[in-house]
């Protein structure tokens, strides 16, 4: 088994929600670690890299296969055809911040507070006129790199081949994707 070291690298500011507000300041804030810093869940992660396997998949056999899709994500119960699910094999880590830049904003809490900043957003009307009580704002983090694993990979090139693949076709991730937000590139650092 293998341990794939991979890296998100974004080019814009990005949002990946916690589901609560922040107060004043936003209606919807970044997910945070329990030093306040970003990170992506793993199990985000690994729901984008099985759509992005499917839809490969789908496209071209060739690129991603079946076997690849089943031994690393599994078959969930809505992917059975016979009521037959089960788990896949791999471990997906949760995306953070490179060690040594986790360790300076640990020591120096405050500068973490600079990875974010608030956008406001609101509804405009056909004469061009905010909307009454549209007023949004939402918590972003802002452009940087983040680190993960997937860990107990199957040894075979030829999957690690198809994994790579499933980063090359993400392209954006997280919350207004639509309006510019959570560019990013996945591209793998290692196998070992």
């Amino acid at each position: 088994m293998n341990t794939i070291t991979y890296q998100i690298e974004f080019s814009t500011y990005w949002h990946t929600g916690s589901g609560l507000s922040s107060g004043v300041d936003a209606n919807l804030a970044v997910i945070k670690n329990e030093h306040g810093l970003p990170f992506i869940p793993g199990r985000t992660l690994k729901g984008l890299l099985r759509e992005a396997a499917e839809i490969l998949n789908e496209l071209n056999t060739d690129l991603v296969s079946k076997d690849f899709i089943t031994t690393v994500f599994g078959i969930g119960e809505d992917q059975s055809i016979n009521g037959e699910h089960r788990a896949g094999q791999c471990f997906f880590s949760n995306a953070t911040l490179s060690k040594h830049l986790t360790g300076h904003l640990q020591n120096h809490p405050e500068e973490g507070k600079m990875l974010f900043s608030t956008i406001a957003s609101t509804a405009i009307n056909e004469k061009g006129i905010a909307k009454d009580q549209t007023l949004r704002q939402m918590e972003a983090t802002i452009p940087l790199t983040l680190y993960a694993t997937i860990e107990s990979f199957p040894d075979d090139p030829e999957m690690v081949k198809q994994v790579n693949y499933c980063f090359q076709w993400i392209k954006k991730m997280g919350a207004n994707r639509s309006r510019g937000l959570g560019r990013c590139e996945f591209s793998q650092i290692k196998t070992n």
